[in-house]
């Protein structure tokens, strides 16, 4: 006789208990059928052999009704794996409602037999791999009962251990079947949670994607790319001006109060808030707040890791970030990586001036670069003004060399004809403007701005002054008149008779199509939570003495509301260190009214013909 006619099967799964040799019960009679006598192993051999389905689907029925207790979980799943060679395609349901058993919160014993099941089935049914991978990803969206158990993106110690069996199965089963990560990284792309979904479940499942990269840090790349996606898809949908409607409403009542003395319970609350308003925003705060605290942790933790981490992220941004239009505030993680290291911050500014001097390379991601440089260059903290004029020299040389080798009879001078070169002159003026006070602090750092020959570059034949958007060329004009750097009024003033650049005023500001459509990816940063990370490594706007004496105070927004301001936020004053007052206080109260009353120019001339000049700031200055 054969070993599998000699093998003793397990009684029928409709049979009672055994009566023990005094004829009494072993347990009571129930009418209920019990798991302890389930045999999935006869079920499937007797529809192998006698093409019978009745105690199939009697067992497919009691594995979808009962919910069963742990001693009967592990005889179960024990059979299970001795089953497994007999689970073929056709019996898919069987193999579908034995993964969809709840698991995760039995005891170690009952967990252990579960994983040695799922690697068997895995090793022997390879069909069956993606169904299992995709059983397991799902559990990584938190549900609604355990919702309470997230704290911004961090599981309580009961969910947290419970979701590090999910991450030791599919480690085990990627160290067995090294291909089976691919459906991992297919699943963990397309369960990702809608953008619009609540909060803890966008940051739940982002938890868990990282936690993969702790075991998986080969597929780094991939996993951080997922994660990148997300990101930019969240972000864009929660622009800077949806964020400004819902966080502060009512702008102008709240002025008021102020003045009133109404403000200071408002107040106090409003800085006491940790939670944003905007429900999207709310989400897009708690994500970054948990990029953030990954970045940090990796960086601190010892193997060297946090350099392979930084290029995987650079290429990320550089593949997914610098093409996208306006983007708010993913940018800042590469921001918060380059304030721990110098060297992140140098390979950061000069990778984009690669692409900026590369021809091959669309002038539209060339653009993005140089508003990357020049947004990096004013507002970090950590990169030392020795850099800073390093990289000011690298832009005003290539200036001058476009300059030389432009043709001053070519009289094509269209802003799509010279885009990169117009940007790098603003992003020149720009910086100039923003560090004014430290590039004018002692006589080697003038003598640095003279050799930057501003003069040549603001009176060329190509007259960049008359595409840069209105703040920045006053701004500049100011402080290059102060210390005879460069003389830039009378071609502001022929500009603006020219009218070549012409904005609107009542309140809505348009920059006509000869002006740089341009944005500074650093500008504010407007998340509460994520932000406390960014406060200690922003750099606000110091006014210069020259701005000072002329009435610049305060604040102008970049080029119109698109664009964002240090001062174009009341909260400002509660989030960062500022002693901004009025947004108009940089124009000087003599002109106020006459600016309220009449429409100008870009660069100062009203609607009558009259020229009547005054300091302005760049976008995002703001003493």
């Amino acid at each position: 006789m054969s070993a599998t006619t000699e093998k003793p099967r397990l009684s029928s799964i409709l049979k009672s208990p055994c009566p023990l040799q005094d004829g009494k019960s072993a347990t009571p009679r129930n009418n209920k059928v019990r798991f302890v006598a389930l045999s999935i192993e006869s079920a499937l051999q007797d529809v192998v052999d006698n093409n019978r389905l009745a105690t199939y689907e009697e067992l497919l029925q009691k594995l979808k009704e009962e919910d069963i207790d742990d001693v009967h979980f592990m005889e179960l799943f024990i059979d299970a794996k001795r089953s497994v060679p007999l689970m073929k395609t056709y019996f898919t349901m069987l193999v579908d409602q034995l993964l969809s058993v709840r698991w995760l919160d039995r005891s170690d014993e009952c967990i252990e037999a579960y994983k040695n099941f799922v690697i068997e089935l895995s090793i022997v049914q390879k069909n069956f791999c993606p169904m299992t991978i995709t059983k397991l990803v799902k559990l990584f969206i938190p549900t609604p009962t355990a919702r309470n158990q997230w704290n911004v993106g961090v599981p309580e110690d009961g969910q947290r251990l419970q979701l590090a069996s999910v991450h030791d199965l599919i480690m085990r089963l990627t160290n067995v079947i090294p291909m089976i990560f691919d459906w991992v990284l297919k699943q963990l792309k397309k369960n990702f949670p809608y953008h619009k979904k609540p909060t803890y479940e966008v940051t739940g499942y982002l938890y868990n994607v990282l936690q993969v990269t702790q075991y998986a840090s080969i597929y780094c790349d991939e996993l951080l790319e997922i994660v990148f996606l997300q990101l930019l898809q969240l972000d864009v949908n929660v622009p800077r001006s949806e964020i400004e409607k819902f966080e502060y409403p009512d702008e102008d009542m709240m002025f008021d109060m102020a003045l009133n003395g109404e403000e200071e319970e408002e107040g106090k609350d409003e800085g006491e808030r940790t939670t944003m308003k905007h429900p999207l925003a709310e989400t897009l705060d708690c994500f970054m707040h948990i990029m953030f605290n990954f970045i940090e942790r990796s960086i601190k933790e010892e193997g060297g890791q946090a350099d392979r981490l930084f290029k995987i992220m650079f290429k990320q941004f550089e593949t997914h970030v610098l093409p996208t239009h306006n983007t708010d505030h993913v940018q800042f993680l590469l921001f918060y990586f380059c304030s721990f290291k110098l060297s992140y911050a140098e390979h950061f500014i000069s990778s984009l001036w690669k692409n900026v001097s590369n021809p091959n390379i669309s002038p539209t991601v060339r653009q993005a670069s140089v508003g990357y440089i020049a947004s990096m260059l004013a507002r970090a903290k950590f990169v030392p003004l020795s850099f800073l004029k390093t990289m000011l020299q690298e832009l005003s040389q290539w200036v001058h060399g476009y300059i030389q080798r432009s043709d001053s009879m070519h009289h094509n001078q269209t802003l799509k004809a010279h885009l990169v070169f117009y940007s790098v002159c603003q992003a020149i003026f720009y910086v100039v403007a923003f560090r004014s006070k430290h590039l004018t602090a002692n006589a080697k750092n003038l003598a640095f701005l003279q050799s930057l020959q501003l003069s040549s570059i603001v009176t060329c034949h190509l007259n960049p002054l008359r595409v840069c958007l209105p703040t920045v060329a006053t701004a500049f004009a100011g402080i290059t008149r102060a210390y005879q750097l460069a003389y830039c009024h009378t071609i502001l003033e022929r500009n603006a008779r020219r009218k070549l650049a012409t904005v609107y005023s009542n309140s809505s500001a348009q920059t006509p199509a000869d002006c740089l459509d341009t944005f500074f990816p650093f500008d504010p940063y407007m998340l509460i939570k994520s932000g406390q990370r960014i406060e200690p490594l922003y750099l606000q706007y110091q006014a210069h003495e020259v701005d000072e004496e002329h009435g610049m105070g305060g604040g102008a927004e970049y080029g119109g509301a698109a664009h964002g301001s240090d001062a174009s936020l009341v909260s400002g004053r509660k989030r960062y260190d500022s002693n901004t007052d009025d947004i108009d206080d940089f124009i000087p109260e003599s002109k106020r009214r006459k600016h309220t009353a009449t429409t100008t120019t870009s660069h100062g001339m009203d609607m009558n013909g009259e020229f009547t000049y005054s300091y302005g700031v760049s976008p995002g200055f703001h003493s």
